[in-house]
């Protein structure tokens, strides 16, 4: 194995504010909900990618708490493009082809496997405005046709993904 020039995504400043708000969102007690579950099988489909899935990141970690076309559950935030995503909570992050571009080419969760050639997430900004993770659709090819109809969808999967979440959050508190 050789050295890669991969660099990771910058950690935000608010990172001790935002890690909290994972926290108490309760998003990692929410691996496979059902309501969730539903919502990344229809981006999955609506967007036609092959994968989708709720990542929530935490510490050093990328949780994928729901996800469709995905086996690994798990992985490095340092590798996790999803870590890009959060760093801009008010924008869909979109990679067209992560081989081609010169941010992502040596990413070793990209080229072992080759796994994610395209990659799209909307930040999931909660009430108080942290991003605590990311609704991602992405695929094994890479696609240039992710424009705003797409993003928009995807924008709205993540407030849903946000409302669910609060609903939970609620009935926790309740029972």
């Amino acid at each position: 194995m050789g050295i890669t020039v991969y660099a990771p995504a910058p950690t935000p400043n608010d990172e001790a504010a935002r890690e909290r708000a994972v926290i108490a969102s309760g998003a990692l007690d929410a691996r496979d909900d059902v309501v969730l579950v539903d919502l990344v099988e229809q981006a999955r489909q609506k967007l036609g990618t092959g994968m989708a899935a709720v990542s929530i990141l935490s510490q050093d970690w990328a949780y994928l708490i729901a996800v469709s076309g995905v086996t690994s559950r798990t992985y490095s935030r340092r590798m996790s493009l999803c870590g890009h995503a959060i760093i801009t909570p008010r924008d869909v992050f979109c990679v067209e082809d992560a081989r081609a571009d010169p941010r992502f080419a040596d990413n070793p969760l990209l080229i072992d496997g080759g796994q994610v050639r395209f990659y799209a997430g909307a930040p999931l900004v909660d009430a108080q405005h942290m991003p605590i993770g990311a609704f991602c659709v992405f695929d094994r090819t890479p696609r240039a046709d992710f424009g705003a109809y797409e993003q928009m969808h995807l924008k709205q999967m993540a407030d849903a993904v946000i409302a669910r979440l609060t609903v939970r959050r609620a009935a926790r508190s309740e029972g």
